[in-house]
């Protein structure tokens, strides 16, 4: 992941990670910002043989390959360190950078547990075959990769690994021996494959985006094959995006049954630490407290220029902006109320003041910092930006509560939520009203459908319309839900969890509308395991929730009734509809842009028809940042903590 979602408050929201696969559980609005993975752009053409000398020579040297915008059509051999076009050339190493963390869960394998920090902490430590280059998302270049071939039909990738890309040494969290580095070879990326086809391993969010994999397949040392069964309108991103796995430290007994490895893979003490082939290691974890990253000097890639990263785990907004007014962290994600009102003083300076020349104003602040331009009495700079990938917030509703098995019910709630009070009394209009799940500038998105209005008398009649009377002159609607003759209140529990004050805020505020038209809607904010453990055997009624956005989506993770009745499952409302399986299903078989287009628009309408969310809002980015960090830009795809770096003068 890349940078802060400031603008995430502290709700819980769920992201959808680069360099690994599937939707993280997030609780804070202080872990690096997403990038999400999900267009599908056409094969990259290869230059002839005669580049290879040219292309090794590069590998040797520490200077951007490139420096122009990259070129759909230069073979990606010769673009050797994906994004090095915005590595400055006056860079120095050192220094630490630190941040906040609301909590993390005490579990390291992203595979098992699928939450935002975990897969955070794995993004840092480990890398994917390609990366999307954060300016011209359309376009990937290696990481891991040397290279890669494309068949004619689209069904097979052909991988070549660079050589000298190694597994961090580590001592092992069960045996206490040490292990040394060992190469990263086709073998891990075998492995991989393996244990997500093992079906008593609890990754089903991963597991979906595979399902029409046919085999990867090991060809030597350093290349693999990966082989669809059929076209995926995601093959490419999927395939470029894939992360290996080490078989030496998950399944270092080659006596265990797949089941026993399963079981391990679950609760060993592994699961307390990571592993990786990334630029960062873990060095240490104090529970509860804090997470230390250290650059790992063995990296076959570009180093990032910080060398350790710290991660302080500090649950509320409040006290990571004292503290980062008081150096104790060097970056936070604001809330909007923070912005607005708690960051005006001197010691501030925006340096993106409108979203729309975020990356334009970053650019010029960043030349007028390096050559000594900017004022010298402020501390933190304050940037707003929007990405590719914008997050979104909803209401979600448990289905298999009798109390939302209605269509006109769920209607009437999502008009019982004043949207436009939230987005001005809470998020101070930063961000904009959604009516389903695309957003930004999604092309999936149904112009023609807006969002429901806040229309209490409108909804009142919706739910009389299904039986919901006060009967008994309580002040509460009541309904035989059971067919037992028995009236039960319309009353029910809103899960939240219990870090920062904008979830509850929601939440008090569609309590007292809720209150207003006969409903009673009980909060309960609690803490963040087990909040997710109530997700996960999906023992709640409805919570505060949000997603990221993606470049071109599959809402198969997500929508599909397949995954309705799975423990730990993305679809952790139940959602079934067999119109909806039809459209996602169409949709992700689909390679015809026009007619994958014609397919999700209508499922926005589905989902916009059946409400089984009250859509929310999306939101932007608030980022603040000690100054003494270097090369802060805005690209398309967010902001990049491993592009930035420090003077030695000001560590």
């Amino acid at each position: 992941m890349n940078n802060h979602s400031g603008c995430l408050l502290v709700i819980l929201i769920l992201i959808l990670a680069l360099n690994s696969f599937g939707l993280y559980l997030y609780i804070d609005s202080n872990s690096r910002y997403t990038v999400a993975i999900a267009q599908n752009t056409e094969k990259i053409n290869y230059l002839a043989d005669s580049l290879d000398n040219l292309a090794e020579t590069i590998d040797n040297l520490e200077l951007s390959p490139i420096a122009a915008a990259p070129n759909p059509a230069i073979n990606n051999r010769f673009v050797r360190y994906a994004n090095s076009e915005f590595r400055p050339q006056n860079a120095q190493s050192g220094g630490t950078l630190t941040q906040a963390v609301s909590s993390f869960s005490g579990n390291m394998n992203s595979l098992v547990r699928s939450e935002s920090t975990t897969s955070t902490i794995n993004s840092a430590c480990n890398d994917s075959l390609a990366v999307r280059n954060l300016m011209h998302p359309e376009v990937f270049e290696p990481v891991l990769a040397e290279y890669w071939e494309i068949s004619d039909d689209g069904l097979i990738y052909t991988i070549k690994l660079k050589e000298g890309a190694t597994w961090h040494p580590y001592t092992d969290p069960v045996t206490k021996e040490r292990v040394e580095a060992k190469e990263v070879t086709a073998d891990d990326f075998v492995f991989f494959w393996e244990t997500i086809n093992n079906q008593e391993v609890p990754c089903d969010p991963i597991r979906t985006y595979f399902k029409l994999v046919d085999t990867i397949e090991k060809v030597d040392r350093y290349t693999f094959r990966v082989v669809w069964q059929e076209p995926y309108a995601l093959a490419k991103p999927m395939t470029l995006s894939l992360t290996p796995l080490p078989k030496h430290y998950y399944r270092p007994d080659a006596t265990w049954s797949d089941s026993e490895f399963a079981a391990q893979m679950i609760t060993s003490k592994r699961n307390q630490f990571l592993i990786g082939c990334g630029p960062y290691y873990l060095d240490k974890w104090v529970k509860g407290q804090s997470l230390t990253l250290k650059r790992y000097e063995g990296y076959y890639g570009l180093k990032p220029y910080i060398t350790e990263v710290k991660y302080l785990v500090m649950p509320e907004p409040n006290i990571q902006l004292v503290e980062l007014k008081k150096g104790g962290i060097d970056l936070m994600g604001l809330t909007p109320e923070q912005w607005v009102k708690e960051t005006e003083s001197e010691e501030f300076i925006t340096v993106t003041p409108d979203i729309q020349t975020a990356i334009a104003d970053s650019v010029a602040w960043n030349k007028l910092k390096e050559e000594g331009k900017t004022p010298k009495d402020y501390q933190i700079e304050k940037y707003q930006y929007e990405a590719a990938a914008l997050p979104w917030f909803f209401i979600a509703y448990n289905q298999n509560n009798p109390i939302f098995a209605d269509k006109n019910v769920r209607t009437a709630l999502t008009m019982l939520t004043d949207r436009k009070r939230i987005m001005h009394d809470i998020r101070y209009d930063f961000g904009k009203l959604i009516a389903g799940p695309f957003v930004g500038a999604s092309p999936y998105i149904d112009p023609n459908v807006t969002p429901l209005p806040f229309d209490p008398e409108g909804a009142i009649a919706l739910l009389k319309e299904s039986g919901w009377e006060d009967t008994d002159g309580d002040g509460i609607l009541d309904k035989d839900i059971d067919g037992d003759g028995k009236n039960e209140p319309f009353e029910y529990s809103l899960l939240i969890p219990n870090t920062g004050t904008t979830a509850r805020q929601i939440g008090a505020i569609t309590q007292s509308d809720l209150k207003k038209a006969g409903i009673q809607l009980d909060l309960m904010p609690i803490e963040w395991s087990a909040f997710v453990d109530k997700l996960d055997n999906k023992s709640f009624a409805a919570c505060i929730l949000g997603w990221t956005g993606t470049l071109d989506p599959d809402p198969y993770q997500v929508w599909h009734s397949s995954q309705a009745d799975k423990k730990q499952s993305s679809n952790f409302i139940s959602f079934k509809n067999p119109e909806a399986d039809r459209l996602i299903e169409e949709a992700r078989r689909s390679i015809d842009s026009k007619k994958r287009k014609e397919l999700l628009q209508a499922f926005y309408r589905l989902l916009h028809e059946e409400q089984p969310y009250t859509f929310l809002f999306n939101a932007v980015n608030l980022r603040a940042q000690n100054k003494r960090f270097f090369n802060n830009r805005v690209y398309t795809l967010g902001m990049d903590d491993n592009l930035i770096w420090i003077p030695q003068a000001m560590e």
